[in-house]
């Protein structure tokens, strides 16, 4: 392997807050201190280590290390530049800047980000993790790293497509297999072609990917294409929006927008366009940092309850 040692070279990286803000799955903490990190990027086991990313293993058909990680750091991303262009009257989502700094958008494999998502829907985030771990395990390619912890690459759509029913529920993915499956099949005939979609403008896009749309997929709503189109298209337009964070849209710029009460594919449509008005073309890390603040409110909220 050559280049295994690589400076993240960019001003502003909280690793925590990064991979613990609900984007991505496959990344585990390996101290108390969260400041060192181990992960499988597009086959390639990465640690990281202060500010030093390291290469441990990978895949027989890895992604290139010295391209992937500028990419997949986002890199480019000026945060600074982004940060300061969102209004400056919005307090809420300022403390939330304020609060997180160093949180920043990842830019995944379109691929593993699609399945990731499909598996998150109706799930919580540890089990969004066992059913990834679990299609990795039996379908992926194991990684040598020198080290106690196995990895493993996430699967291909071709591994994924041939995937017997039995073997996809016994990783956990209950009702989602079907969604699993079809998707794969699809990427694997070239019905869904994932490299076109990174060509497509962001209306175009998510009429790609949303099943009752397109026919290309199976199970994915506006809100899973959003997810999607963010956290590995880097189309920074899109808004990713649930129930939990449609009560808080509406409590902080609802007041004087046409912000409903369900989240309809109108209205979730009509939502999203509000917030791309409000915040303009990078709306996603927008909704990024709201989305952070509202979960850890949220769930002090809840601990505070059952205590």
């Amino acid at each position: 392997m050559r280049n295994c040692q690589i400076e993240l070279n960019i001003e502003s990286f909280n690793p925590a807050f990064t991979f613990n803000s609900g984007q991505v799955f496959r990344w585990k903490s390996l101290n108390d201190n969260y400041e060192d990190w181990l992960g499988v990027v597009e086959g390639n086991v990465i640690r990281i280590k202060n500010r030093d990313v390291l290469l441990l293993g990978q895949a027989t058909n890895s992604s290139d290390f010295g391209e992937l990680v500028p990419r997949y750091f986002s890199i480019a991303d000026n945060l600074a530049e982004i940060l300061s262009s969102f209004p400056q009257d919005d307090l809420f989502l300022k403390s939330s800047i304020s609060e997180f700094p160093g949180l920043r958008l990842l830019t995944q494999d379109p691929w593993e980000c699609l399945i990731s998502f499909v598996c998150s829907i109706n799930c919580n985030i540890p089990s969004i993790k066992l059913k990834l771990e679990n299609l990795s395990k039996m379908f992926g390619e194991k990684i040598h790293t020198g080290m106690d912890e196995k990895c493993y690459s996430f699967p291909s759509p071709r591994a994924l497509s041939r995937a017997e029913k039995k073997d996809l529920l016994s990783c956990k993915l209950g009702f989602r297999w079907k969604y699993v499956q079809f998707i794969a099949k699809q990427v694997q005939i070239g019905k869904l072609d994932l490299d076109r979609v990174s060509s497509m403008n962001y209306s175009e896009a998510v009429d790609e990917l949303i099943s009752e749309v397109s026919g290309k997929t199976f199970g994915v709503g506006p809100k899973v294409a959003d997810c999607v189109l963010l956290y590995s298209f880097h189309l920074k337009e899109a808004f990713p929006l649930d129930v939990w964070i449609l009560k808080y849209v509406q409590e902080i710029y609802g007041e004087n927008q046409a912000v409903g009460k369900s989240l309809s594919r109108k209205n979730y449509k009509s939502i999203g366009e509000i917030m791309r008005k409000k915040f303009g073309s990078n709306a996603g890390y927008a909704q990024l940092f709201i989305y952070e603040k509202i979960r850890r409110r949220s769930a002090i909220t809840r601990n505070t309850m059952q205590a």
